[in-house]
């Protein structure tokens, strides 16, 4: 490359660095943000070539000395950035473990964004039969995944909880082996439904919320988004008083990133009761771009109250989708 266009590349890619420190509200600026991680990579190997060349014209001879105020500039303006995104993504991810509880009781679940157009019946049956947990929490879940998996579903999880947005969706689908409280259908929400169910058991009772917002592919549904996010909150908060304690789990495919600019709607109204579970697996980028698989995004999450414990918490893989999928056990 000649030396107009470095200047001309290190001038856009400064650009689009700045972009999302600017205007993270903006739909260009979250789409930035989704993907911080790699922000922080580009930068950091953007410093590392402008200081080999930094290097280069320091040697007695160079043509070019004019250009060294230039690459001084472009090596700080590069170390910034990858100080400030490589800052942003430790601050969210945590190595604190919860320690092993004495558990009087435990609930295994399985969630996954099982993708809409996923025909993996098969592997999808043999990865339920092999984790055998006690409850699933799907999302992206079709007629077509029903059809071909109900014998088998309605033979281990004979309990069922289910909010429909249209005719060809199912939508969030929720299979069980203990008896659930369906509690979504006493108030409006919007066409993609969220689950909010508790389940009684004996001994306890736990109320779930089964979330999945739009998907931020269009500056229509970056929009949309945004509302369910608002209008969950919102509930959440009213359904303070319906609930008989505060023993909660949240678990969705939110379509945002810890890094979003709207992601402190959520981390403000729930961080007094839900503690964030998903911080304490470092790079969970449990989403991969279907045409572009070397791109990850975090935008799966699990928050629960403090008086549950989550134990045993992995990504696993599922089958046929664009998502992995949590595992993860509840105790007191």
């Amino acid at each position: 490359m000649n030396q107009s266009g470095m200047i001309a590349s290190s001038f856009i890619l400064i650009f689009i660095l700045l972009f999302p420190l600017f205007f993270p509200w903006s739909y260009v600026g979250e789409l930035l943000l989704s993907f911080l991680p790699y922000l922080a990579v580009i930068s950091g190997m953007a410093m590392i070539v402008v200081l080999i060349f930094l290097r280069k014209s320091m040697k007695p001879g160079y043509r070019l000395p004019s250009l060294r105020p230039f690459r001084a500039l472009s090596f700080l303006m590069f170390s910034f950035f990858f100080f400030w995104y490589s800052r942003n993504i430790n601050h969210f991810y945590t190595t604190q473990i919860q320690p092993s509880q004495v558990q009087s009781w435990n609930i295994t679940i399985l969630f996954a964004n099982i993708h809409k157009d996923n025909i993996s019946y098969d592997a999808i049956r043999n990865l339920i039969s092999k984790t055998n947990p006690d409850m699933l929490m799907f999302v992206e879940f079709t007629d077509h995944h029903y059809d071909n998996l109900k014998d088998f579903l309605q033979s281990s999880y004979p309990y069922t909880n289910t909010t429909t947005w249209s005719k060809k969706f199912v939508g969030s689908m929720v299979f069980s082996k203990y008896p659930i409280i369906n509690r979504a259908d006493d108030f409006p929400q919007w066409m993609r439904r969220y689950g909010y169910f508790s389940l009684p058991l004996s001994w306890h009772e736990i109320y779930f919320y089964l979330v999945h917002t739009s998907s931020p592919d269009s500056y229509n549904h970056f929009v949309m988004r945004n509302d369910h996010l608002t209008t969950l909150v919102t509930d959440f908060s009213k359904h303070e008083s319906d609930r008989k304690h505060e023993d909660i789990t949240v678990v969705w495919d939110f379509n945002i990133t810890p890094w979003s600019y709207y992601y402190p709607i959520l981390s403000q109204a729930f961080s007094w009761e839900l503690e964030n579970m998903t911080s304490r697996l470092p790079f969970l980028f449990t989403w991969r771009a279907k045409y572009f698989p070397f791109l990850f995004a975090h935008i799966d999450h699990l928050r629960t109250s403090q008086s549950l414990h989550i134990q045993n918490l992995k990504a696993i893989d599922m089958p046929g989708s664009d998502h992995q999928a949590l595992l993860f056990t509840i105790t007191p």
